[in-house]
């Protein structure tokens, strides 16, 4: 429920800037961007804490959360940009 309720509010907020509001596809590309984001922030400041205190396994377990989330963050942004291309008409 959350998670639809926060897609519906990107698309309201596409919808406010002019774009085509028949896209949800992109709503959730964006709203699944934005919270990858935020997780790999969080991961980046728990790596540093870790190194901060030279605890290897910790530090390499956090470095595979982390590749995990960039590389869901990757998916989302490859499908997210030639949606906005189409749309913004740029290239």
């Amino acid at each position: 429920m959350i998670i639809e309720r926060i897609e519906d509010e990107m698309q309201a907020q596409l919808t406010a800037i002019g774009l085509r509001s028949e896209n949800g596809l992109l709503a959730m590309h964006l709203s699944e961007i934005g919270d990858e984001a935020k997780n790999i922030l969080e991961l980046l400041t728990v790596l540093r804490a870790h190194a901060w205190r030279e605890d290897e396994d910790a530090g390499q377990e956090t470095l595979t959360e982390l590749t995990i989330s960039l590389e869901h963050l990757t998916g989302h942004v490859q499908h997210a940009i030639p949606i906005l291309q189409e749309q913004l008409d740029i290239q």
